[in-house]
C-alpha cells in the first residue's frame, strides 16, 4: 500500500466487509476499512489520536476529498481504524498478504485479515449486518474451526460464539472441540 511505502501507516491490513471478500460471496458494502497500528501517531491530551500522517500523504497522493464514510481514494471512501483491542492487535499481526487486483490485472498486493479474526471480530462487535457475515463464512465453508477456536479462547469470545450459534439455530462446530 502506498501509504505504508511513504510510511505514513505502519502495519495495516484490509478488515471489514472488503476483506470477507477473499474468503466468500461478496455481500454490499459502502466503504473500504483499513486497521492500522496506532504507533508514531500523535495523541492528545483528551486521547483523539491525530492521523496528520495519513492526511498529508494523501493530500501528496491527490486525495483531499473527505466524506463522512472516510477519505474518497480511487472513488472508494476508506476509512482508518486504529487498534483498539488486543483482538485488533493480534489480527493485524497475523494479517496476510492477499492479492486484490482482478484476475488477468496486474497483481496488487495488500494485507488482510484472517478470515477467522474477521468472524471473531464480527461475533464481538455483534451487528447484525456482522452476524449475517459469519453464517455467510460459516455457508460457505470459509473457516478454519481450530484457529476460530484459539482466537475465540484468547479474546474471551467463546461465550458470545455459543449464543451466535443459538440465535442463528445452528449446531455449534467448536462445541465437541472445547
Amino acid at each position: 500500500m502506498k501509504l505504508a511505502e511513504r510510511q505514513a501507516i505502519g502495519n495495516y491490513a484490509i478488515t471489514g466487509a472488503v476483506a470477507a471478500l477473499n474468503y466468500i460471496q461478496p455481500t454490499l458494502t459502502e466503504d473500504l476499512d483499513i486497521l492500522i497500528s496506532i504507533d508514531g501517531f500523535e495523541k492528545r491530551v483528551s486521547g483523539l489520536l491525530l492521523l496528520t500522517p495519513i492526511d498529508g500523504a494523501l493530500a501528496q497522493m491527490g486525495y483531499t476529498e473527505r466524506t463522512g464514510l472516510g477519505y474518497m481514494i480511487e472513488e472508494w471512501p476508506v476509512q482508518f481504524l486504529p487498534v483498539a483491542s488486543p483482538l485488533d492487535e493480534e489480527a493485524l499481526e497475523q494479517a496476510e498478504e492477499v492479492n486484490i487486483a482482478k484476475s488477468g490485472a496486474t497483481p496488487i498486493m495488500a494485507r488482510c485479515l484472517s478470515a477467522e479474526h474477521l468472524v471473531a471480530n464480527a461475533i464481538k462487535v455483534g451487528r447484525f449486518k456482522d452476524l449475517a457475515r459469519v453464517q455467510a463464512f460459516l455457508e460457505q465453508d470459509a473457516i478454519d474451526f481450530e484457529r476460530l477456536k484459539g482466537v475465540l479462547k484468547r479474546h474471551n469470545l467463546l461465550s458470545a460464539w455459543s449464543e451466535f450459534c443459538l440465535k442463528a439455530s445452528i449446531k455449534d462446530p467448536l462445541a465437541t472441540e472445547r
